[in-house]
């Protein structure tokens, strides 16, 4: 009996430590080369979080401008040095198509459904969204839901923009934007302070401006109600791409999951305000629409399409 008892024992001796010893084989590791233009403060939080959820992994990082990014990767067409990409438009990346290979996130099906099938991997959307100091639009008489109600006379010279293309890649959000302020006597964007200080100062009723700064300064405390179009919202997003002959792909792969994951995607909402491509992450905050809610605005309407594909030229 105590023969029996011994073995047993061993046995489960050896089985417990045998088993930290497979996972630690198990556990991800190696290099990660990433070729992004994405801001600072958001690859900061990005990279600390992947380091402490692989912590066998090593990452290096080339930062530039998208432009740069892009340049990079044309450069080393059949030789590439680098594993990812990260950030830039959909333009960007239909241009690069034949340098990238294809890969479809596991996380792809709790994307927005306008983003859910796409050839590359989208990790942010970006949102123009209107900002209305309440007060000056009731003594103005005015309404603001959607685009088409900034066409009212009594808003002419009571509104300003910032220039989408200071927050989002999306060339077509960019245009629609311009093209769409250009149309109502906006003639020029100004700077996102500005926008800001004027619509919360009552100097302008409405500021069209990227979701992200309206979120921080009404969590300021801004007396300032925030809108979708009724229409449908301006929208784009930042996408991701795993580098075609790339000698770290699985990594890469392991990378572009871990940002499209509910983990990543739910903290860049609470810390950076930034909207999630995924339709289960929400800000928690009155007055912002979920991302399940939200529906894109045909860039070709509203009669906009001659302007905004003007404004694209320019």
């Amino acid at each position: 009996m105590k023969k029996t008892f011994s073995i047993l024992l061993l046995l489960s001796i050896i089985i417990t430590a045998a088993f930290p010893a497979i996972a630690l084989a198990a556990a991800p590791a190696g290099r990660l080369m990433v070729y992004t233009s994405i801001p600072t403060t958001q690859l900061d939080m990005m990279m600390a979080m992947f380091n402490n959820r692989y912590p066998g992994i090593t990452v290096d990082v080339f930062s530039a401008s998208s432009a740069d990014v892009f340049a990079r990767l044309q450069a080393e067409a059949g030789a590439p040095k680098g594993d990812l990409v990260l950030g830039g438009g959909l333009e960007a990346y239909r241009a690069a198509e034949g340098l990238l290979s294809a890969y479809a996130s596991p996380n792809a099906g709790s994307f927005h459904q306008d983003y859910a099938a796409q050839a590359f991997t989208p990790f942010q959307l970006h949102v123009s969204a209107m900002i209305i100091n309440d007060k000056l639009a009731r003594d103005l008489g005015v309404t603001v839901t959607g685009w088409e109600s900034l066409a009212d006379e009594k808003l002419t010279g009571r509104m300003a923009y910032m220039d989408p293309a200071a927050s989002s890649p999306d060339e077509q959000q960019a245009a629609f934007v311009k093209g769409f302020a250009r149309s109502v006597n906006v003639s020029a964007p100004s700077a996102p302070s500005f926008v800001l200080n004027a619509v919360s100062a009552g100097q302008f009723a409405v500021g069209i401006i990227s979701e992200e700064k309206a979120i921080e300064r009404k969590l300021a405390g801004a007396d300032l109600s925030i809108v979708y179009a009724q229409e449908g919202v301006a929208m784009g997003a930042s996408y991701a791409g795993v580098i075609e002959n790339a000698e770290n792909q699985a990594n890469a792969q392991l990378f572009l999951d871990f940002i499209t994951s509910r983990e990543y995607q739910q903290a860049a909402a609470d810390r950076l305000h930034q909207r999630s491509v995924r339709m289960d992450v929400s800000f928690g905050l009155a007055g912002i629409a979920p991302t399940a809610e939200l529906r894109r605005v045909s860039f070709e309407s509203l009669g906009l399409k001659v302007i905004a594909s003007d404004a694209a030229s320019r």
